[in-house]
Parts: structure tokens; sequence; C-alpha cells
């Protein structure tokens, strides 16, 4: 049994946990929210089926902009307006529902450029042309000048960390030197805002694994110097970097852990990593052994027979073909998909933040079209014979930062529907010579597609689509430019899932 507190240490508990948290800050009014609202909106693509014990998705379709990080609060009313203007109101209630709001891949690392630290790194992504040097350059010259405004930014932080990391990357490790940002802007809102709404709610970022320290001397170094003295802050515990996505469930399940982490249910690290992530020198997850066993294994949302796993975008990718008798969980940088089918996952969370334009090549640069690309992913998961996942969830980021555009179409995809096909922008039909040939099968109509967001313009041939793309980039210079679409796409996930019910939700866009 364990001591009682001395009289000293039971005041300091009961402190801290009647102490306001930022959850007790007043929600945005709608005044706010309709400052924060991104330029170009759509009403969210809705299809219900109100089943006992279904999970109700939200897929978030998130516009990142600039204005929204120069402070905590910023950030803060960005997310909760979305939360307030796409899901408050279309909550499930009762018959045991559940509801889920899934952000995107990086939602949490343009919070790097919050405050005083970040505000040289604001001014280039906001005028990625006028960096020094970069003036009618292309990517990654802005990309560069804003790392390197972020490393001066937090240059006390970044020599703190050095002098306890000495093998720290001297490319990531300005992400180990914003720990404490990341965690008390990105991290803490989202954590209330499961807490306030009574949701699971997800989203990623490139970021160090850290504990919270009362320690005077980490306080000295690491606290923001645009706040008050805080009671403690958050240190990073090694230099490693991870691409992580985090889910918070409503209620604490570790009260031992960070402020941030009480709530966290279920957590990932990317693996494999893209080139762009390689070349940060960031580090992948774990790909063998229990330890990647571990950081897949599907999560079970309590009172639900949904047991969600992610795939932050490459991953969704990676299917591999094991040889006969091969364990898929044995190496999962190889057989990503296939381990997590073994493993019993039944809903694949696909955050995403995709780099490039829509309308361009996808990321390795074998496919020129990336919406008949990304077929191997949001549609494959709910259409391959070989695995058995019921839904596959895909939120993405879209928006310019720097010279680096991101963007796509939410969408969730359903196994065994037979109803009415749809298909991404250009994906009408295969194109000879342009198209790779083992992708023919994916081109067209499909009917997987349970709901799927629209673009910036309607359908069309892909020159005219190309049109736009090039229009919307950074530095076009366009009316265009950065007018990227922001909403959401809604469903209910039901166990078993139901394959009458109608397919390919969605609306046109304005």
């Amino acid at each position: 049994m364990r001591p009682l507190a001395s009289g000293a240490a039971l005041v300091t508990a009961l402190v801290l946990l009647l102490a306001p948290s930022a959850s007790a800050q007043a929600p945005p009014d709608g005044q706010t929210c309709k400052r924060v609202r991104a330029h170009r909106t759509t009403p969210p693509v809705v299809t219900y089926d109100r089943k006992p014990g279904a999970v109700r998705v939200f897929a978030m379709q998130f516009k990142q902009d600039v204005r929204h990080v120069a402070t905590y609060a910023s950030f803060r009313a960005k997310i909760e307006c979305m939360v307030r203007e796409y899901v408050r109101q279309r909550l499930a209630r009762g018959r045991g529902m559940v509801n889920v709001v899934a952000f995107n891949e990086d939602i949490g690392l343009m919070t790097a450029g919050t405050g005083s630290r970040g505000e040289q790194a604001r001014r280039v992504i906001a005028d990625p042309n006028g960096a020094p040097g970069c003036e009618g350059q292309a990517f990654p010259c802005a990309t560069i000048a804003t790392l390197g405004a972020l490393n001066a930014g937090y240059s006390k932080e970044l020599a703190a960390y050095r002098a306890r990391f000495p093998q720290m990357s001297q490319v990531s490790g300005v992400f180990v030197a914003t720990t404490d940002t990341f965690a008390r802007g990105w991290m803490q809102t989202f954590s209330d805002i499961a807490k306030r709404y009574d949701v699971y709610i997800l989203g990623s970022n490139n970021q160090a694994l850290f504990r919270e320290s009362r320690d005077p001397a980490d306080i000295d170094t690491f606290a923001d110097p645009d706040q008050p003295r805080p009671d403690s802050v958050f240190v990073a515990t090694g230099p490693e970097v991870y691409n992580e996505v985090f889910m918070w469930g409503p209620r604490d399940v570790n009260r031992a852990a960070p402020r941030p982490l009480r709530n966290v249910v279920a957590r990932n690290k990317k693996v494999p990593l893209t080139p762009i992530e390689q070349t940060l020198e960031m580090t992948p997850g774990p790909s063998t052994g229990r330890a990647a066993i571990d950081n897949v294994r599907p999560y079970r949302i309590p009172g639900t027979r949904a047991r969600v796993s992610f795939a932050t975008s490459l991953p969704a990718f990676v299917y591999g073909d094991p040889p006969a008798g091969t364990d898929p969980c044995s190496d999962t940088s190889k057989y990503y998909m296939r381990c997590l089918d073994k493993l019993g996952a039944n809903v694949v969370m696909q955050d995403e933040a995709n780099p490039g334009r829509w309308t361009g090549e996808d990321g390795d640069g074998i496919e020129k079209w990336q919406p008949l690309s990304w077929m191997t992913s949001t549609w494959r998961a709910a259409a391959d014979p070989s695995v058995s996942f019921d839904y596959n969830v895909t939120p993405h980021m879209v928006g310019n930062l720097a010279d680096l555009a991101f963007d796509g179409q939410t969408a969730i995809t359903q196994r065994g529907l037979r109803g009415r096909r749809c298909h991404y922008i250009g994906n009408r039909r295969w194109t000879r010579g342009e198209d790779r040939p083992d992708l023919r099968g994916e081109a067209g109509g499909k009917s997987e597609f349970l709901a799927i967001a629209p673009w910036v313009r309607r359908d069309g041939p892909r020159n005219d689509l190309r049109a736009v793309g090039a229009k919307l980039a950074p530095g076009s210079g366009d009316r265009l430019e950065n007018d990227y679409l922001e909403t959401a796409v809604v469903a209910d996930l039901t166990f078993p899932r139901d394959p009458r019910r109608p397919s390919c939700a969605q609306l046109r866009p304005r």
C-alpha cells in the first residue's frame, strides 16, 4: 500500500488537478470562425447509416495557412472552428455510436512557426519569392530558407540539444528544438478538443519523443520567450524525429504522462519514409520484431467493432508480395498493409499530406497523374481481394507551404459496395502513353468510393485540370494561387458493413 502524500505534496497535487487547463478556454465565437475560414469552402459531403455501434468519421480536408500559426491561440481557433463548423452539429448521438475526427498528416508541422521564434519562417512561407536568393527559384529554395529561419529562431534551443545529443542530425534537429512548441501547441489543442466535444481525434507531426520537466534549468532553456514563465516545459528525450500519428480520446487513460499525452489512446510511427523525409534525416518507425508489431497493432474503439490501424501516406501504398510462408509482419517496411490485415485491422486511417500538385506526377515520378496513383492506396484498401479491410479513411491536407504544394481529394472507401460509380478528377479513363500499364484497372468509376470530396473545379480533360493546378501552385501569381478547397467528408462506418448502402456521396465544386 502506498504511503499517504505529505501535506505539501497533497496541496500541490490538488492545485494541479484543479488548475484551469487550456480546455477551459472559451470556444471561438462565430466572428472568429468567419475570420479563420478558408477562402474556398464547401459544405461537408455526408453519408449516414445510423446503426448501433457505428463509428461516425469526420475526414477533415484542412487548408493550411501561415496566419493560423502566429500564436498558440490562432492555431487553436482554426482547429476548433473547423470542429464547430463541420463536426459539432453532425455528431452522432446515442445507439452506441462513436465519433472520430480525422485530421491529416503533418497537421502540427507549421506550428513550429509560432511566436517570435517562428516569425521569420512565417515571412518566408507567406512570400517564398521574398526569401533571400529565392526570387524566381523553384522548390526547394524557399523550403530550405524556411528551415534556416527556424534554425535561427530556435538557436538557443538547438544549442542546448546539440550539447545533450551530439549525434543529433544537422537537418532534422530543428524539429527537436521545437519540442515544447509542438507539445503545448498542436498537441494540447487536440487533447483538449477530444475532451470538450467527447470525440476521438487524430493527426500527425514530425517531432521527437518528450517528457514534461519542472526543472528550473530546463524551464530557463526551453520556455517560450513570448509567454509568462510556465511551471513546466516539454523536453525531448532523444535526437530522433519521427513522423508520428496520435489519436486522442475523450478521457484520460494515463495520468502519469505529460499533459498533452494523457488522453492519447493510440499512436504510430511512420515506416517506411518518403524520399523527402529521408532527406530531412528523419527516423523511421520500427519495421521488425515485437516493436514493429506493436507500432501497427490495431486499436479497438471501445463499444464498437472498429479496429483502427494507421497508414500515414506512403505505408498505405506498401503491400509487397511476401514469398510463400513469409510472415507479412516480419518486415513492415516491405509488407506494411498485409501486416495490418493479418493483425485484424478493419479500418485504415490514411492521414495524408501529399507533396506536389494533385494534377502532377506522383512522388516517385513514375506515374504522371497523381489521382490515378492514389487508387493504389485509398481505393485498393477496399478493393484488393488479398486483404480484408472494411474501410479506408483518407483526409488530405491542402495548401502551399513555402514553395511546396499540398493537394488531394479527401475520400472514404468501403469494401463490397455495388452501387453508383465515381472517381478522382482525371481518372475517367486510362491514358495510353501517359499512365502506367499496370494501372489500367484503376482507371474509371469505382463503386467502392463511399464518399469523396470535390476538387477546386469540376472534372474535365487532364490538360485543363493541369492548368488549374499550375495556377494554384506556389509562385504562380494567379488569383487562384493557394486557393485550395477546405471541406470535410462525413460517413458512418457500420460493422458489419452494409453492401446495399448508397455509394459515391459527393458535391460539385462551386
